[in-house]
Parts: structure tokens; C-alpha cells; sequence
């Protein structure tokens, strides 16, 4: 829209943002968004059934982008990123912090005497409750530039809102916290208003994905298991009492019915740690859905990967009756609806393909092939001549490629540290043999030797598979 008009209105627009940007100030209408609700729940739905969508004038979204861009290169120039963090930000991956929780977690209950706690932390409409004084607090500390501050604090000035269903509307209502909705500065600022919630903590590795924190704590390797769930219940408790404080002071209350924790473990009928927050009980939980993976207390796949399938298979079914309409020779098309509504469910599967055992890996591979016999209606063909007559690409090409740029990815960036420093354990772990007298371990003990030579990676299982 901006480029179609004329340079006059052009020139017109840009004296009008750089004069705003001069004397720090932001259109009054534009600090106004109208707010229309879509149902999640039928024609009917109740109130929490509801999902609200901001709409706000063009012409300060312009504005607003502009003022991201630089307030971007400024957090660039001064590295204003933490490793924990994968959320809100370019170039970094959400399946980095998948990965890297769970070789974390594979790594620690190596040693069966070892367990794994992870804390899964659900703050209270974090994004909607960001408070606007911890907001500038946190920039300050980060030594934003004063100019910056002034523009952001007059931006959060004076927000109002009004519902809309039709040509009814309601009364004007005012936002006193809550990053606003529809700007494409919310999110940047709500990254940068946690940006010290990782330290905070103390003996334990964060993981973060815009407001969902995932905490792990790692057991000793020269202590008992059930010394180990005592030092665990005690770390936790304390980390919790992080927590609270931290969630005080910035007003970011956390919803204590929805943070559950984990143990992850290797031992039958194990004691569990007893966790509270504000002298709240925290939910133990066997299975956890982060992220969109269903991690469990024995670090098995096997749910996640039915409910995978079982998705798949919904898809396939749509495209048996989509496919009537669509005739055999419209390869194409067919190809499009597979690759738009099947395929990605295969890609999600893809980060965590190593830690499948074979029998899994055979069923998947399978299912992806059933796809393909769908799109050229190649029924009662076996899979190796299905892939010989479609000349279509195997599900392990599929794997080969994504892993190919993906552990260059892990190797490289930042906020996969984490994955690395397990990879370094791992290598350790095989060759090294100075750390077990460190330890109070003999070169030949049957302990150190069992531990070799169960550790696993899903970096080494990647460099066998693509020898």
C-alpha cells in the first residue's frame, strides 16, 4: 500500500515521522486499536473462548517499524540477546530449545543413580500483564539509549481499546499494562522486559521460548539416588523462592495450577521431591507437552509419536475424499496439498529422529510412503517400487537434508550453547579418563565403564547415519 502512493503523500509521511522522531512523540489516533473477538468454541462460545485481534491505523504500524528496525541494530551492535532465549528473535529456532532440554536431560540419567528435574514455569497472561515500570527499568539496566526510552514510554502513554462485534462497539478502554497487541514492537519489548529472568537462577540450566521457561536440574553423579531427590527438592525449593521474588518485583505473576515439574529417571517407584511455590503445591506430572513435544519421566517417544501419526493419518483421510475431485493427471496440485498439509507433520518429527528406535523410524517411513501412494494413487504398489515410479524423494532424503543444516546450525549459534556443552560431555564421557579420579573413581570400575558406554547424542547418532 505504502508504495503505490504518490511521492507527494511520500514526502508528506516522512516529515511527519521525523518530526515525531525528533521530539520523541507517536500519534495520538494510533495509540487506539479497535478489538474484535474469533470464536475457539463454536457459534457460542464463553468468554475464555474467545481470541482477541488488534487492528491499529497503518500509518503508526509504519511508524512503529521503523523505530523497531533501529531499536533491532541497536540490541545487535550491543549483543542484547541471552543464549537461553529462542523466542521473539531472527535466526533463532525453536527446535534449538527442544533439542537442547532434552540432551540435557539424556546426558544426566545416563548414571541411573542421576536423576533429571525439570520445572515447567506458566506465567499468568505474561504478555497481556507486562508492567510498563519494570518495562523502562529493564531497558535502562540494559543501557538503552535515552532518546529510545523517551519514544517507547510516550508509545505505552495514553493506549486505550475498544471491542467491536458488527457496529456495536464498547466504551474506550484504557491499558495501564499489557504489551499491545497488533505492533510488531510488543514482542521485541516483552523479549527485552525478561531479558535478566535467566539469572536469576543459580546451579541450574534455564531454557526459554518467548514466556514459557522450562528450569532443569541435574543430579550429582557421586551421590545416591535418594540423596540426590533430597538435594533436588531442596535446589528446587530455592529456585522457586527466585522466582517468586523476581515475579513480585516485575508484577509477572505465575499461575501455579498450570507450572507442573518433571522427574526424569531411570529407577522403578522412585521418592518424589515436593516442590511449592508461595506454599502452593507444584503439580508432578509423567508426560509434559513443551513446545509441541510430549517429553515423559522415561524420555520415551512413544505418544508423541502417535499422536503425530495419528494427525498424519487425518490428513491422508482428507485427501482421499479431496482427491475424488482431482483428477490422476494433476499430479501437481495433488503434490501441493501433500506437501502443504502432510509434510510438515513429518518435519516435526524430524529434530528429534535420533532418539526413535528403529522399529518407530520403519513406521514412519512407511506412513510417509503411504503418502505418496495417495497423490499417484499407486494402491497396492510396495514402497520401494512406489518410490521407483513417483521419482518422489524418500522421507530419509527428507531427514538427510534437514540435518545436513541443522547441526550446522547447532554448531555455530549462540543460543544452541547449551547442546554444545553436552556434545563436550559426551566426547568426555567415551574417551576422556582424567575427571573419574577427580571424582574418586578408578580407571576400571564397572560404574565407568557402564556409563561410557550407555551416554548417547543425537550429534554422534547424525555423524554415523550420514557416513
Amino acid at each position: 500500500m505504502l508504495k503505490q502512493l504518490s511521492k507527494e503523500y511520500i514526502g508528506v509521511i516522512t516529515v511527519l515521522f521525523n518530526k515525531c522522531a525528533e521530539k520523541g512523540n507517536f500519534f495520538e489516533k494510533s495509540e487506539h486499536a479497535k478489538v474484535i473477538c474469533l470464536s475457539k468454541d463454536g457459534l457460542y462460545p464463553t468468554e475464555n473462548k474467545l481470541r482477541p485481534i488488534s487492528l491499529l491505523p497503518n500509518l503508526g504500524k509504519w511508524f512503529e517499524r521503523i523505530i523497531h528496525k533501529r531499536i533491532i541494530n541497536w540490541c545487535e551492535e550491543n549483543n542484547i540477546f541471552v543464549d537461553e532465549q529462542s523466542g521473539f528473535t531472527s535466526n533463532r529456532r525453536l527446535q534449538t530449545r527442544i533439542i537442547s532440554l532434552i540432551e540435557d536431560m539424556r546426558l544426566t540419567i545416563t548414571a541411573c543413580n542421576r536423576p533429571a528435574l525439570a520445572i515447567f514455569v506458566d506465567f499468568m497472561s505474561a504478555f497481556d500483564r507486562m508492567w510498563y515500570p519494570s518495562l523502562i527499568s529493564s531497558l535502562i539496566k540494559l543501557e538503552m539509549p535515552l532518546s529510545y526510552i523517551k519514544w517507547i514510554a510516550e508509545w505505552l502513554n495514553n493506549r486505550s481499546l475498544s471491542i467491536h462485534d458488527g457496529n456495536t462497539f464498547s466504551r474506550n478502554i484504557k491499558m495501564e499494562v499489557g504489551a499491545p497487541q497488533g505492533s510488531i514492537l510488543a514482542a521485541t519489548l516483552f523479549r527485552l522486559h525478561i531479558h535478566f529472568l535467566p539469572s536469576i537462577f543459580c546451579q541450574v540450566t534455564s531454557h526459554l521460548f518467548a514466556d514459557d521457561l522450562a528450569i532443569l536440574m541435574a543430579g550429582s553423579l557421586e551421590k545416591k539416588f535418594s540423596l540426590n531427590i533430597i538435594d533436588l527438592e531442596e535446589r528446587a525449593n530455592k529456585t522457586m523462592k527466585m522466582l517468586e521474588k523476581y515475579a513480585d518485583d516485575n508484577l509477572l505473576p505465575v499461575n501455579v495450577q498450570k507450572t507442573k515439574f518433571l522427574l526424569v529417571h531411570n529407577v522403578i517407584s522412585p521418592s518424589l521431591p515436593k516442590i511449592k511455590y508461595k506454599n502452593k503445591k507444584v503439580e508432578y506430572v509423567n508426560t509434559f507437552k513443551y513446545l509441541g513435544v510430549t517429553i515423559t519421566t522415561k524420555l520415551g517417544w512413544g505418544k508423541y509419536i502417535d499422536d503425530k501419526l495419528k494427525k498424519i493419518r487425518g490428513t491422508y483421510k482428507a485427501m482421499r475424499i479431496l482427491f475424488h475431485t482431482i483428477p490422476k493427471n494433476e499430479i501437481t496440485t495433488r503434490r501441493k496439498i501433500f506437501f502443504a498439509f502432510s509434510l510438515p507433520l513429518f518435519i516435526w518429527l524430524l529434530p528429534t529422529w535420533f532418539y526413535f528406535t528403529e522399529k518407530p523410524q520403519q513406521k514412519i517411513s512407511e506412513l510417509f510412503t503411504t503418502g505418496i501412494k495417495i497423490i499417484y494413487s499407486l494402491y497396492g504398489w510396495d514402497n520401494i517400487t512406489t518410490q521407483i515410479l513417483s521419482r518422489e524423494k524418500t522421507l530419509y532424503d527428507f531427514i538427510y537434508t534437514y540435518w545436513t543444516r541443522f547441526s550446522l546450525y547447532l554448531e555455530k549459534s549462540l543460543e544452541a550453547t547449551q547442546y554444545q556443552h553436552t556434545w563436550t560431555a559426551y566426547n568426555i564421557a567415551i574417551d576422556e579418563k582424567t575427571w573419574y579420579k577427580d571424582l574418586g573413581f578408578r580407571k576400571n570400575n564397572k560404574f565407568i565403564k557402564r556409563l561410557s558406554e550407555r551416554v548417547k547424542h543425537s550429534k554422534n547418532d547424525w555423524i554415523l547415519c550420514s557416513r
